[in-house]
This record gives C-alpha cells, structure tokens and sequence, in this order.
C-alpha cells in the first residue's frame, strides 16, 4: 500500500458501504482465485492496544488486509467468573453450528497464559471498554487498509455465557448499544459480524441484516471454506464460515497450534497442510494478543505460504462478496 493509501475497493467499502467486488469464477474464465483471510476477535484491552497495532502495521508493510472483529464493550463480566468460580449460573458452549452445542475444546492456553498476569489482572479487576476505549487503534487500522467489524456487544463474557437464550429484542438492545460508536470511528455501518465464543443467539441474522450489515461470521469448523446461508434467515445475510481453527471447539488456530505443542516448523508445515484441503476459500481465527504479540513472524510466513500457494489475500468482506 505505497504511500498509506487503501486499496481502492477498501476505500470505497469503507466510505460507501460498498462490497470489495472479488469473483472466484471471473465472467468468462476457467481460472478460480483462491481467496485467504486472517480473522481476529478483539476481545480485551491487550488485544487492542498491543496486538492490534502490530497486526495492522504488519498488514500494511505485506499488502495484505486483514479483518478485526472488534469488541465495543468490556471484556470480563464479574457476575459471571464469580458464578464459574462457585459452580452456578451459565457457562459459554461455544456452539460449531448453533448456540448449545455440546462439545470437547481443543488445546488452548488459559486466559492469564495468553494475556500475562499484570494483563489478566488488568482485565479482571478495572474491565476497561475495548474498542470504544481505543479509537484511535480502529482508525489506524482503517488507514491501513483493513477491514473492521463488530464482535458482539455491551460485555463480551455476558454475550458468550448468556446469548444462547436472548430473545431477539435483547440481541437489539445489545448491539444497538455499541453499533453507534463503532459507526462514528467508521464513517459507515460495518458490513460484518461475529458473534463472541460462536455463540449465536435466536434471530441474530435478521436483526443484523435490518441494521444493514452484510454479513455474519458465527460458524466454524468442517466443512472446510466456502459460503453457507444463514440457517436463521436463509435469504437475509451470507455467512463465511471460518475453517481454519482448532477443533473441536473453535479454538484460535495459532494459539491451538502453540497449545498442543508444535514448533514453529511444524506449525508452519501443519498450516500448509490445513491449506491442501482449504478448497477456494480459507478462514485463519486468532487473537491480535496471541498473533500479534507472541506469534506475529508466524503470521507474516503464513501470509506468505498462502499467496506461494495460489491464494490471494484479502479481507472477509471480499469473500462474502465473493460468495454472494
């Protein structure tokens, strides 16, 4: 991106609420391009104040866009680590199709392993509003080309431990709280969403798709890539299913990688692996606190790895468009 410009389609995205126009089949070819994404949940200050900034800068120096989902709220909720502490109250699921799924979780790392301890002490005890406490980072980003979009709403724990058993009218009122703010950094509705811990409460895509979001991105897992409809509103919002993730569970793919052990050359050579079996489309889920602070030359040589094996890189955005 030679002098901090956007790519044009970015730039039209973002300022006219328009769709990046990516076609795998173009009119009149045989040749399909393989589209490649680098997704990252937002959930917590580290995640947005360190992470996020490195991932943005790394971006910018490779050409290569990535998309945040972004938390507007706060990350932790009191009354819910209390309840898990004591052994009441509800818990996430994390859902692979639909919110309570029940499932196993693959190798993952504690919070207070993947934030540090002064950083889980920082969440845990002053809970500091994520995205609408960092502006500044979610512009940064903008200019740097990258797409971003909305994670949930007022409180990420309460969404992933509590969502499940929303009525529509409270799926609103949550992201009706937070959707303003992120609308005002932005200059424009964000076209994506993701809910946190894929936990998908009834009636999510149609109370989306009537705030003019274009897409939602709450499933993961087999099979692998591509598009599916949302089974909610088959008609109303596209959904980009997000493959490439520890499972079962939907775990972030490095941190998963980390987690169960693997070097940095056998993770590489296992994400080259996960790539073979990708088809068009392949989804990459982490955190800018893990990607970005612990793993960013993994993700630098993943983006390489990708485009050497025929994909281009490019925001989520473009592969719902692509799929639409």
């Amino acid at each position: 991106m030679p002098g901090g410009r956007k790519p044009p389609s970015l730039l039209a995205f973002h300022r006219d609420a328009s769709f990046a126009t990516v076609r795998l089949r173009p009119p009149g070819s045989t040749v399909v391009t393989r589209l490649f994404s680098f997704r990252f949940d937002v959930d917590t200050h580290r995640c947005v104040r360190e992470g996020m900034p490195a991932l943005s800068r790394l971006g910018r120096r490779l050409d290569a866009p990535f998309t945040f989902f972004v938390n507007m709220g706060r990350a932790v909720s009191r009354r819910a680590t209390l309840g898990s502490l004591l052994g009441v109250g509800p818990r996430a699921t994390g859902a692979v199709d639909g919110p309570g799924a029940p499932i196993q979780v693959a190798a993952k790392h504690p919070a207070r392993r993947k934030l540090g301890t002064t950083g889980w002490l920082h969440a845990a005890v002053l809970n500091p509003r994520v995205g609408a406490g960092s502006p500044e980072v979610l512009r940064a980003a903008l200019d740097d080309g990258h797409e971003i979009g909305l994670h949930g709403g007022r409180n990420h724990a309460v969404w992933q431990t509590e969502a499940a058993g929303w009525s529509p009218e409270r799926v609103a009122l949550e992201i009706d709280a937070v959707l303003p703010g992120l609308e005002r950094v932005l200059g424009a509705t964000p076209a994506g969403f993701a809910s946190p811990g894929w936990v998908t409460p009834p009636g999510l895509a149609g109370v989306l798709a009537e705030r003019g979001f274009r897409y939602w991105a709450d499933q993961h897992g087999a099979p692998p890539g591509g598009m599916t409809r949302s089974p909610a509103a088959p008609m109303a919002l596209p959904s980009v299913r997000t493959a490439l993730t520890g499972e079962p569970g939907g775990v972030a793919y490095l941190e998963h990688l980390d987690a169960a052990g693997l070097s940095a050359r056998e993770a590489l050579a296992r994400f080259e692996h996960d790539l073979e079996g990708a088809g068009e489309v392949a989804v990459v889920y982490d955190h800018p606190y893990w990607a970005g602070v612990r793993a960013l030359d993994l993700v630098e040589a993943m983006v390489g790895l990708a485009r050497a094996a025929g994909f281009d890189v490019v925001p989520l955005a473009a592969v719902a468009r692509a799929g639409a």
